[in-house]
């Protein structure tokens, strides 16, 4: 049915109980472009979940709801796509400082992107990351590149430790 012109159905029934562009996740998964905007909640350890082909204007929000094992990657639709971006390296451990964040510019991610087409999250490891409750922003930005905002990126007890999170596959 159509949206009236005047009525109370103004979302053409597109909104259930606050849960608009949630997608609760729990295997491997590619999300699409007509997606964009939501919320991806990924309750797997060791399953990828890949992104629509750049277009600018594409966004996602990516919560880790279990801690991630081996396997558990986000991936850009082609090596020809990349991400980019800052990545705090925060300690897990009270009062040990931080360790040295990813950086990688746009410039050199789009230079070489077969070699910043992936991002790997395995919660044991001291520089790779993916504990529960991880949030990880995509926004892409050409249509190549994917910016990855990770606000809170926790993983090593060694304030020395380089992240080392964006990747090749």
């Amino acid at each position: 049915m159509a949206n009236p012109m005047y009525g109370q159905n103004k979302d053409d029934g597109q909104l259930y109980d606050g849960r608009a562009g949630v997608i609760i996740n729990s295997a491997a998964r590619t999300l699409l472009a007509a997606e964009s905007g939501s919320t991806v909640l990924h309750n797997s350890a060791a399953t990828a979940i890949t992104l629509p082909a750049a277009k600018a204007g594409l966004n996602f929000k990516i919560i880790l709801g279990i801690e991630s094992t081996a396997g558990c990657n986000i991936l850009t639709a082609s090596t020809a796509d990349c991400f980019f971006g800052t990545i705090p390296l925060n300690s897990d451990v009270v009062d040990t400082g931080m360790g040295v964040p990813q950086q990688i510019t746009y410039a050199v991610a789009i230079a070489t992107p077969g070699s910043h087409d992936a991002m790997k999250f395995v919660a044991a490891t001291a520089t790779i990351g993916g504990v529960a409750g991880e949030v990880i922003h995509l926004t892409c930005v050409s249509s190549v590149a994917w910016h990855v905002d990770i606000p809170n990126h926790a993983t090593s007890a060694d304030d020395a430790a380089t992240l080392v999170l964006i990747q090749s596959r």
